[in-house]
């Protein structure tokens, strides 16, 4: 097991066969998978998806989990373009502590930045997402364009690092 990023309370673990159950519960779930786009439910499907990602040198797929190593959610990094990095994927389960999704974005991001060497991030989210659109606004995110489904939003080292230090109670000390 390979931890990448070790939080506050929850790690980024990258991503094994045996969490294919789990990724399909989320993936699968009405609500969580309403703005994500659509995954068939069948195990077998997410295990071949697992494998070929350990086949792409430059993606990464993370489990977030709890300091325990209990599974709270996903998200990975891919669609690399020079010196960008795509987010996403990104679903935390019910019984997720309740600052999950904030760490969780601050780690991704503090990998992509500092361990990753990406000087920008690039990434979209459904309209109808009112609720991850204003997330990433407040931590901002710029729009760079839509269309008739997504925001486009980009954002910077620069301007991640005005966030990080407004929500640095959310990241380990040190």
């Amino acid at each position: 097991m390979k931890f990448f990023a070790l939080g506050k309370n929850i790690n980024l673990r990258e991503v094994m066969i045996s969490d294919a159950e789990f990724i399909l519960t989320l993936r699968t779930d009405p609500k969580k998978s309403q703005y994500l786009s659509d995954t068939p439910n069948d195990v077998d499907k997410q295990i071949k998806f697992i494998k070929n990602y350990f086949d792409n040198s430059t993606d990464y797929y993370f489990i977030i989990t709890d300091k325990a190593n209990n599974a709270l959610g996903t998200v990975r990094i891919y669609d690399i373009k020079d010196d960008s990095f795509c987010w996403g994927s990104w679903i935390i389960a019910d019984n997720a502590p309740q600052n999950s999704a904030i760490e969780s974005a601050l780690l991704i991001y503090d990998f992509g930045f500092f361990a990753l060497h990406y000087s920008k991030v690039h990434f979209d989210v459904r309209k109808a997402n009112v609720k991850v659109v204003n997330f990433h606004k407040r931590l901002g995110a710029t729009i760079v364009r839509e269309d008739e489904i997504n925001f486009y939003f980009e954002y910077d080292k620069e301007k991640y690092m005005i966030a990080r230090e407004k929500y640095h109670r959310f990241l380990p000390k040190g």
